[in-house]
């Protein structure tokens, strides 16, 4: 069973050893697990850091006018790199200003606004689709 990823584990993806960003990291983390809990559906998301263990634990509801209706939110592979894709994102962006990631001769590589990879993780997990 997939876990959600741990603070060690977006630092692992940084290349990051030292301890002074795990602040940042951790809440990096929680909202990109929150951005994921949203991207399939839940509302009224709860993420909370176990400090013991370093796991992340999420809740949420589909109904959020039912109060009995909160439940865990269990990732599979898939949700657990989406999160992790996400809070990698987060970490780096202010080191893309305006999107742009780097300049070339011929232009500037901009940060795609919705990675492929993270969508590519969501298929299949959607659990409520809005009406336009």
């Amino acid at each position: 069973m997939a876990e959600w990823p741990t603070v060690a584990a977006v630092k692992s993806s940084l290349g990051v050893s030292t301890v002074s960003r795990d602040e940042m990291i951790a809440a990096a983390t929680a909202a990109a697990i929150e951005q994921v809990a949203t991207d399939i559906g839940y509302e009224d998301i709860d993420v909370s850091l176990d400090s013991g263990t370093d796991l992340f634990d999420a809740t949420g509801t589909f109904d959020p006018e039912d109060s009995g209706s909160y439940e865990a939110i269990i990732p599979n592979y898939s949700l657990s790199q989406a999160a992790l894709i996400l809070a990698v994102m987060a970490v780096k962006a202010p080191d893309a200003p305006y999107g742009v990631a780097a300049v070339f001769d011929l232009g500037g590589m901009r940060v795609a606004a919705q990675h492929p990879t993270y969508l590519r993780m969501l298929t299949g997990s959607r659990q409520r689709f809005g009406v336009s």
